[in-house]
């Protein structure tokens, strides 16, 4: 793909995200991952080029206009994950949970509560970072009318392939940033203390305010900048209230996500693990595009190493379930020890695709982060790990995760091990059942009046779980 690019911006990536480009950059342009390349097929441009013309998208500064193309394995391809299309609907309306890194949305007869289509598309707005503390810097830089841009235009085109006459309701889930960009409100104030949000209750806005087909959006609540209406709707749709004691939800992301339910009261926290899930900080990473190793497997009889890619396209890269599977092969083997130090310079997983030192260090740091958080809400829940009666992991990276590298890697606790229930999408499920139960909103309102928040950043005892989590277990534990 080739894009033609103005001499006043201020960097080809700027200009990719002023012109809606859904171009992936994982570090939001502060020159980390390395993997914003394009080729300068015409023109000229300030930046470090190599021989075949390939520069740094948010490095390189237009000295003329120029002509520039896209990798196409690194352009967002917005393509249908599901479509499970019925007879048409008297009366439609659709459920829209927007991720950090996912867009997905379903379209709902609302006289029967059928399922018509699905659709999910990587979020647009990766060319402004992966993580959430990416978008709202960008927010912070006068980015926030771009970022709205993009989702609107992104949720326009999400509604127009489903092909109906009218759309009755459209309802929105997601985390409290992403909720703020697409109601075109700055979120700057949750990137510094105290972390105040603009609005956490429920919204509802005639769709035309959008510029959206559809007769009402409604926001689903959040709990706290950082506990959005994506956890909310899973705990709703979990029915968590009337559960199991002692019940935990995961939300695996750059922004862990955690609640455990213990004597009628939500005990809640996030911790940020970063956006090394996401391929961003990973020197081979990149998020789950086909070509993807998703499935890494080492067999000891032959001493060989397999894989598996999204879509069986030819390797070009490791998404996050791969990266965790890559740690628990190299732990197996004694690539890594339980420091981390590594044996060899480079784990070779496919031609041209290796993880290195500093890769297992950003892996340590994401997974210190979410045991670290685990283990000190349940210590302030007076809740025993061994207690747990249930793990509900829930989100893209839960539903295709290997539960025991899980633990082998130190991602989760042990004791986790024989008690998880991966639930993939509860934050669209529960934005379809808001489509569908009057009671919903009921029951959400009723989690938020039950939740206990805990700021893991003021707890003296974080730092050192922290730093004892970065360790892994010694080989012969597991």
């Amino acid at each position: 793909m080739k894009i033609t690019i103005k001499n006043n911006e201020a960097s080809v990536l700027s200009a990719l995200g002023n012109m809606g480009v859904a171009f992936s950059a994982p570090c939001g342009g502060r020159h980390v991952c390395g993997k914003c390349k394009v080729k300068l097929v015409e023109g000229q441009v300030l930046g470090d080029i190599d021989n075949a013309g390939n520069f740094l998208a948010c490095q390189g500064i237009p000295l003329s206009d120029l002509t520039v193309e896209l990798p196409d394995e690194f352009i967002i391809k917005n393509e249908v994950e599901v479509s499970t299309v019925l007879s048409p609907a008297k009366r439609s309306g659709v459920a829209l949970d927007i991720g950090t890194t996912t867009v997905s949305a379903r379209l709902i007869d609302l006289d029967t509560g059928a399922i018509l289509d699905t659709r999910s598309e990587l979020n647009d707005q990766r060319v402004f970072g992966a993580d959430v503390m990416s978008r709202i810097n960008a927010a912070r830089n006068g980015k926030t009318a771009d970022l709205f841009g993009l989702i609107k235009r992104q949720t326009q085109r999400i509604l127009s392939s489903f092909r109906v006459n009218e759309i009755e309701q459209l309802t929105v889930s997601g985390n409290t940033t992403m909720l703020h960009l697409f109601t075109n409100i700055d979120p700057s104030s949750m990137g510094v203390l105290p972390f105040t949000p603009v609005f956490l209750v429920e919204r509802n806005i005639a769709g035309v305010e959008f510029s959206l087909p559809v007769g009402v959006v409604k926001l689903l609540p959040s709990i706290d900048a950082f506990i959005g209406s994506d956890i909310v709707a899973g705990l709703v749709s979990l029915d968590i209230l009337h559960g199991d004691n002692n019940a935990i939800l995961i939300d695996l992301g750059t922004n862990g996500e955690i609640a455990l339910f213990h004597d009628r009261k939500l005990y809640c926290c996030s911790t940020s693990a970063g956006p090394a899930f996401e391929g961003a900080e990973i020197s081979c990473g990149m998020g789950s595009i086909p070509g993807a190793i998703n499935k890494i497997a080492w067999s000891a009889e032959d001493s060989r190493l397999s894989f598996t890619t999204i879509g069986d396209a030819p390797p070009i890269g490791v998404c996050g379930c791969g990266l965790i599977d890559a740690i628990a092969v190299m732990l197996s083997t004694g690539v890594i020890d339980e420091t981390g130090a590594m044996a060899a310079e480079c784990f070779t997983i496919s031609e041209g695709i290796s993880l290195i030192n500093r890769d297992v260090r950003q892996f340590q740091l994401a997974k210190s982060a979410i045991l670290s958080g685990i283990k000190i809400l349940c210590k302030n829940a007076g809740v025993q790990l061994s207690e747990v009666s249930v793990v509900f992991i829930a989100g893209g990276l839960g539903f295709f995760i290997d539960q025991r590298n899980a633990v082998r890697t130190g991602l989760l606790p042990r004791e986790f091990l024989d008690r998880i229930k991966v639930c993939g999408n509860l934050s669209l499920k529960g934005a379809v059942q808001y489509l569908t139960d009057s009671t919903f909103l009921m029951a959400a309102k009723a989690i938020i009046n039950k939740s206990v928040l805990l700021d893991l950043a003021a707890d003296p005892a974080f730092m050192d779980e922290f730093a004892e989590n970065m360790l892994f277990g010694e080989r012969s534990d597991f």
